[in-house]
């Protein structure tokens, strides 16, 4: 399936038998072909070379894309940045061949094809260069190439100038397609292995650093520069991303999220702060970190705050709160925080949900609205608290359709002085299967004889023959 170069000096060559292979070289060290663990093997070095751009794809089963646009100046020009890209790779053991050119196809062939390590190509050369190079390197199918080749076009060189129709109606669409995007005639995309960042800022250094406390230390800066960047382009961030590199190739990325957009230094600082101290407990440093990543995502434009007169904001208050739940979301997990929103539902206790701070809408909502809007004119009012789940009780009414004289809720007894009702709630039929629907409820609002008041329903009818059962749903002040 695979050999390295001094196997293939040895004459060994992919598609040999193993039996045979070994007459070649006695000595030689062979492998079990193991795809899922090379595919995952691709993709963590995939995640590692996102140190150069943010766009970059795994191409299976031994390549990496990645789209240096607007990256290479960042480590003195293309030609600096592929040969320490080279040279990190041979210290990880992985050989390696390198090539940059202005289509992904074209870079495509030169890596494959080139007798060169590295290969660098500007883009108004791009054709001259590809014409000596096989069919094969334009990423078609080997049956198509075979074919190719038995009229005698062996090389992307011949097949430029032929006329495109017959050789599209012949061969495929597909030979004309990568022919053109590996000449920039076409456009092609390159999806990242990861959604690349609104903006990132980075730090290097020359010997890595062997303790997170020193990374932390780092941290502030790159928090200084970012801040600065997203104040001056006046957006916000709802996430921050902070990635660190080690000298080995092991990627680990540490995320805050807050539930507002922000740009605030010392917010971001001290979720970090307290992400960091939990994250240090199981992170090892390994030969040490070289590199720092921080990243913002999820931004969009921010909108200006008012100052009043002494110089505080106006929603300092607002703002001290959000601060809080951003606090206990990135400590206790984003799913843990969270607050309740309504829901369209006529039962009381599927008529709110609960969502994560960030994913709630923006705006307050109007319970009070709300609750006149589902329950109508005539209820009889909410109370300020409900069990999680209505609670069986036994009761005894005067009449079977009546409201309860007598209860008895976890072994108490209680004797009602007042009752108020039935508010009758039908069954969401609609929303359903049949054989899951719920008999109807009647509500009933009853005070018992120490003063304590009691929201109460009982479920079925006696009028549809159903065996009733009554349940203690909520309390009163």
């Amino acid at each position: 399936m695979a050999a390295n170069g001094q196997a293939q000096h040895e004459g060994i060559n992919v598609g040999q038998s193993l039996a045979d292979a070994r007459l070649l070289s006695p000595s030689l060290k062979a492998s079990d072909h193991d795809p899922l663990n090379d595919a995952a093997a691709l993709q963590k070095l995939a995640q590692w070379l996102t140190r150069y751009s943010p766009w970059v794809s795994d191409d299976l089963p031994d390549g990496l894309l990645m789209d240096i646009t607007g990256c290479a100046h960042l480590l003195g020009g293309e030609a600096t940045l592929a040969e320490d890209l080279m040279h990190r790779l041979r210290y990880f053991g992985i050989t390696s061949r390198v090539a940059i050119a202005g289509t992904i196809g074209a870079a495509w062939a030169f890596a494959r094809y080139s007798t060169r390590p590295l290969t660098i190509v500007e883009s108004d050369k791009t054709t001259q260069a590809l014409k000596p190079y096989p069919v094969s390197a334009l990423r078609v199918d080997a049956a198509i190439t075979a074919r190719i080749a038995r009229v005698g076009l062996k090389t992307i060189g011949m097949l430029i100038p032929k006329p495109r129709a017959p050789l599209a109606a012949r061969y495929g669409k597909n030979l004309m397609t990568r022919l053109d995007q590996a000449l920039g005639l076409k456009s092609e995309t390159l999806s990242p292995i990861t959604p690349p960042p609104d903006y990132r800022v980075s730090a290097n250094f020359i010997e890595p650093i062997q303790h997170l406390d020193a990374a932390e230390a780092n941290l502030d800066d790159l928090i200084t520069s970012l801040t600065a960047i997203l104040e001056e382009a006046s957006v916000g961030a709802r996430r921050y991303d902070l990635t660190l590199y080690r000298v080995d190739g092991d990627v680990h990325t540490v995320m805050i999220r807050t539930s507002a957009l922000t740009a605030n230094k010392p917010l971001i600082k001290r979720l970090f702060a307290e992400k960091l101290k939990f994250f240090a407990e199981n992170y090892d440093v390994g030969f040490g970190i070289d590199q720092l990543v921080l990243s913002a995502f999820e931004c969009e434009r921010s909108g200006q705050t008012q100052s009043n007169l002494t110089g505080k904001n106006e929603n300092d208050r607002q703002i001290a709160l959000q601060t809080l739940l951003d606090r206990y979301s990135n400590r206790l997990g984003r799913e843990s925080v969270g607050r309740f929103i309504p829901q369209e539902s006529y039962i009381p206790e599927r008529s709110e949900r609960l969502v994560p701070i960030a994913d709630a809408p923006k705006a307050i909502p109007d319970w009070r609205a709300f609750l006149e809007q589902i329950q109508g004119d005539n209820h009889l009012g909410r109370p300020i608290a409900l069990l999680p789940h209505p609670e069986p009780i036994t009761a005894i009414a005067e009449v079977p359709d009546g409201p309860p004289i007598v209860f008895e809720w976890r072994r108490l007894k209680h004797r009602i002085v007042c009752a108020e009702g039935p508010e009758r709630i039908a069954p969401e039929w609609w929303a359903r299967p049949a054989k899951d629907v719920e008999p109807t409820r009647d509500y009933y609002r009853v005070e018992d004889d120490e003063g304590y008041r009691y929201w109460l329903y009982r479920q079925g009818l006696y009028e549809r023959g159903e065996n009733p059962y009554w349940f203690m749903h909520g309390f009163f002040a």
